[in-house]
């Protein structure tokens, strides 16, 4: 622990005397630039007080504004520091970018140091489809487009819940929530062939019977319910379990009991989509049970009549 702690005082140190260039500023810089300035003035006396929830937003403000490398690199120290270790790498990849096509080759060097660092410990995300892949498949990752080039490889991501939805042309969109946590854990998703869409034709006529198509779609709406109410539950025991250091028999920090607050209104959720699960399926059993289909003979067809008599057995068709 004496070991860590002296190591994290070193990267704030040096961390810090990269924000000496970040704020060597022209005489009058122009609104923009006093924004970021303030904002990263602010978000590094945060950071040197430990409040990192707090001092993060703050940077990646002042660099969406100005984009500096000391800004960067504190940026990157302050992620790291809430296990947002992809975010961490982001930071420090462009910090060393920016250094190297100004000339500072030493915070360069710093940038690429701490990103090899962590990059081990990121977790990773794996996407893969599964054969046959369907034509001209769109995969996004909570909203954004995964390039193509990362299908099939690990790729490190920060710790939270995800939601993968697929899509293509003339195709139903598919989606799965999946949730990656743990240092250096990978995780595998595997996404299935798309289903043809919908034709807004009218089918022909089906030999089970409305009931029966109505009986298959509950019970697919049901496997669905279930599955996202088992996974909304995971997420809250997940929360539940994060929030457990934060809290003793005297009550919960700020932290746990947000966590707990969360877990609870997750729980809330995976209760009700459960139950609609359950009634679901049950729904969908009885329309299939008195949805079978008659016997019925048709007109024109051939009858059979069997007659028995004292004579014996016999029978016209």
């Amino acid at each position: 622990m004496r070991r860590r702690t002296r190591r994290r005082t070193r990267l704030l140190v040096f961390v810090g005397a990269t924000a000496l260039s970040a704020t060597a500023r022209a005489a009058d810089p122009p609104p923009a630039q006093k924004e970021a300035d303030a904002l990263f003035a602010e978000g590094r006396e945060l950071l040197e007080k430990g409040r990192y929830v707090d001092a993060c937003p703050k940077l990646k403000r002042s660099a969406e504004l100005s984009a500096a490398v000391g800004t960067l690199t504190n940026l990157g120290y302050c992620w790291e520091q809430l296990g947002r270790l992809r975010s961490a790498m982001d930071a420090y990849g462009e910090a060393e970018v920016l250094a190297s096509a100004t000339g500072d080759p030493k915070r360069a060097a710093f940038a690429r140091e701490r990103l090899t660092a962590i990059e081990s410990r990121a977790p990773k995300l794996v996407i893969r489809l599964a054969p046959p892949a369907t034509a001209d498949i769109e995969i996004t990752r909570n909203g954004a487009t995964v390039p193509r080039s990362e299908l099939d490889h690990p790729v490190p991501v920060d710790p939270e819940d995800y939601v993968i939805a697929a899509s293509a042309p003339g195709h139903e969109t598919w989606r799965g929530a999946i949730m990656v946590r743990g240092d250096g854990a990978t995780v595998t998703v595997i996404v299935p062939p798309l289903a043809s869409a919908r034709s807004v034709a009218l089918p022909p006529p089906s030999p089970i019977g409305a009931r029966r198509i109505a009986a298959l779609t509950l019970g697919g709406a049901a496997l669905v319910t279930l599955g996202a109410g088992l996974a909304t539950a995971l997420s809250a025991k997940a929360r539940y379990d994060d929030a457990a250091p934060h809290c003793d028999d005297r009550g919960c920090d700020e932290i746990g009991a947000s966590l707990q607050g969360r877990a609870v209104v997750q729980g809330n959720v995976a209760t009700a989509l459960v139950g609609f699960g359950i009634a679901s399926a049950a729904a969908g059993i009885y329309l299939w049970i008195v949805g079978a289909p008659e016997l019925r003979v048709q007109p024109g067809r051939a009858k059979a009549r069997v007659d028995v008599s004292p004579l014996g057995i016999g029978g016209t068709f």
